[in-house]
């Protein structure tokens, strides 16, 4: 008989525990959903496009697949997601650095500038999520402010950061631009030339910075045989430029 009691009584304990277990769960389940439904009526999103990710590096790691397929909303909502769900100020930094990302991405440029200026304004940031934030906020001063000396300035900040050499590419790229349209054409081809040097240049970078190299050699430099060596290197990194090239070479008698 107390054999049988003591059986009972932990069998009540047991399902009284998985009980428990069941609404805890059933608890951070609901509020994730809360969440995920918060962030879908701030972003103006539909039920498609809510977050699918439970945990920081899970919305992180969405976004950025979303982001590569240019699937821009989606992407947009796991930042957000990575945002609520972010324990530090580091990593609150590095979600608002990727969702400013989105913004220059949907042309949002004061939507993108806040979010990097937000990030910016945490003190001892990593360098990964530093010079996120910082290549936003360069974007938003050369591409909608035209403030070239202002992206110039956040541009070399941005280089100076250890441990980004993946960023280096598309920093010297962004520079090169801004001393190109500020009519420093010298300092222009020093920038486009570093980066076929960088070994985390991907072909199709490389080739945008012949193209650049070209067109600042042929219309303001007024060399045209580095402008031709220039071009036939970006069309042998990427085919697809040789469109854009011959109209440029159309030009050189």
């Amino acid at each position: 008989m107390g054999g049988e009691w003591y059986s009972a009584a932990m069998k009540t304990t047991r399902n009284q525990a998985v009980g428990q277990e069941s609404r805890r769960f059933l608890f951070k389940t609901l509020n994730r959903n809360a969440l995920a439904g918060a962030i879908a009526v701030a972003l103006g999103l539909g039920a498609g496009t809510l977050p699918a990710a439970d945990t920081y590096d899970a919305s992180l790691k969405a976004g950025d697949e979303h982001r590569k397929n240019k699937e821009y909303e989606p992407a947009l909502a796991e930042y957000e997601a990575a945002l609520g769900l972010a324990s530090d100020s580091g990593m609150k930094a590095l979600a608002l650095g990727k969702k400013g990302g989105i913004y220059i991405d949907l042309k949002d440029y004061s939507s993108a500038k806040a979010a990097a200026q937000e990030a910016l304004e945490y003190k001892g940031l990593a360098p990964v999520a530093r010079v996120i934030a910082l290549q936003v906020l360069a974007d938003c001063q050369l591409k909608d402010d035209k403030d070239y000396v202002a992206a110039i300035d956040t541009l070399e900040q941005a280089l100076t950061l250890e441990g980004v050499d993946w960023a280096r590419p598309s920093l010297n790229l962004s520079l090169g631009d801004c001393y190109r349209f500020s009519g420093k054409f010298d300092k222009a081809l020093e920038s486009y030339q570093r980066i076929p040097a960088q070994p985390s240049a991907s072909a199709g970078i490389k080739a945008i910075a012949f193209l650049n190299t070209g067109i600042t050699c042929q219309y303001n430099l007024r060399d045209e045989d580095q402008a031709k060596a220039a071009y036939k290197k970006a069309v042998e990194l990427n085919p697809a430029l040789k469109v854009e090239v011959d109209e440029h070479l159309v030009r050189i008698p």
